[in-house]
């Protein structure tokens, strides 16, 4: 492995010595891929700019310019070239010059074809390892600029998708706190004209791009279905066959998507693979709980009929909706954060603190341990008078 490495590599070979340098030269020749040769520092300099060789073999004692000067002149230059020197002086002086200057091996005269060898491949595997390096690292930041491009798109894409101007409703309150830059939840918000509020919480399989993409069908079906004033349901048939057609058979999204009336104090729900959406009254009693009864989107076919449930409230309350990504949020412990503390939060936390309290609880939970999953939170008032 050593030799095919020397094989690959050009040398410079400066010696002013001609007997030497026939011989070292006729040695060099069968184990570099080309040989350049030079009489003098001069020369070899000259030719080291005109044809860049890998690496420089040279003597010290040369007319014109000698080894050191020429070694010093191109390692100010490319101070990764190895340059092995060969002398007949064993001087001090010498050897700390050589350092100095960072010659990388140091082959006394009478030269051994043996220790010669041994200094070439040496140097020669060095190059070839620092090279494949040097590469490996160039390819690595390659693929962490592709990363951080994607990341950057994927981000754009999802702010887009969530349209802020619209989850500034004074009905509301959410938290997305991805694992990453870039989750696989979403929340989307809309208004009828009538003033019927709907929402939606989405729970892509996977992260980054191709969760966002899952998620950009049954965000544009959700927000265009809405304007036109379509029931939950129909929006929920849209939305499953979108997925089915346009992802991949693995990818499938969670979804609970509720429409408010406040009006007649009415909720909507249609719940697939989200933890129970929580109807909460102003005492932080469960008034009623909307558990998933159904399947994600993307998994059935053409035939699915969307079977919705409807509750009509009569005090004032909150609907509580939440990712799995929050009850199973585990500390250092490896302890869940769990349904039932979530129910302790609300229980024991007036109305307007809720939301800050389930963040704050979960949070202290999590200690300094990372969530392994998205963590998606959103709160929706449901007044009692129907003026507001």
């Amino acid at each position: 492995m050593a030799n095919n490495h020397l094989s690959e590599l050009v040398v410079l070979y400066a010696e002013d010595d001609e007997s030497i340098r026939e011989q070292i030269a006729h040695f060099l020749s069968h184990r570099c891929a080309r040989l350049i040769l030079a009489e003098n520092g001069r020369e070899a300099l000259e030719l080291y700019h005109a044809q860049r060789p890998d690496l420089i073999v040279s003597d010290i004692l040369m007319p014109e310019m000698d080894g050191l000067e020429l070694a010093t002149t191109i390692k100010a230059g490319n101070p990764a070239i190895p340059i092995i020197l060969t002398t007949a002086f064993n001087d001090a002086d010498y050897l700390v010059r050589a350092i100095e200057i960072g010659i990388d091996e140091y082959v006394l005269k009478p030269v051994s074809l043996e220790k010669l060898q041994a200094a070439l491949i040496k140097q020669a595997d060095i190059l070839s390892n620092t090279r494949a390096f040097v590469a490996s690292k160039a390819q690595l930041e390659a693929y962490h600029q592709a990363a951080e491009d994607e990341r950057r798109l994927v981000a754009d894409l999802m702010l887009r998708m969530m349209r802020p101007e619209r989850m500034a409703d004074p009905q509301i309150q959410y938290w997305l706190q991805p694992t990453d830059v870039i989750g696989g939840d979403l929340i989307a918000v809309s208004r009828t004209q009538g003033g019927r509020l709907y929402v939606m919480l989405a729970d892509s399989t996977g992260h980054g791009l191709p969760a966002a993409l899952n998620l950009l069908p049954v965000n544009h079906i959700f927000y265009r279905m809405v304007e036109k004033n379509l029931p939950v349901s129909l929006i929920v048939e849209e939305m499953n066959w979108a997925v089915k057609e346009q992802s991949p058979v693995d990818r499938y999204v969670a979804a609970l998507i509720a429409c408010i009336d406040s009006r007649n104090r009415v909720i909507e729900v249609w719940n697939g693979g989200i933890p129970a959406a929580l109807l909460v009254g102003r005492d932080g009693d469960i008034i009623h709980s909307f558990d998933s009864v159904n399947l994600p989107l993307g998994i059935l076919d053409r035939t699915f009929t969307a079977q919705t449930e409807m509750f009509q409230w009569s005090e004032q309350s909150q609907l509580v909706v939440y990712s799995d990504g929050m009850p199973e949020a585990e500390n250092e412990n490896g302890e869940a954060f769990g349904g039932r503390r979530i129910k302790e939060v609300i229980k024991q936390t007036p109305a307007n603190e809720r939301y800050e309290s389930l963040r704050t609880a979960l949070n202290g939970h999590l200690g300094q341990r990372h969530a392994f999953d998205d963590i998606t939170l959103l709160m929706v008032d449901c007044p009692a008078d129907a003026r507001n």
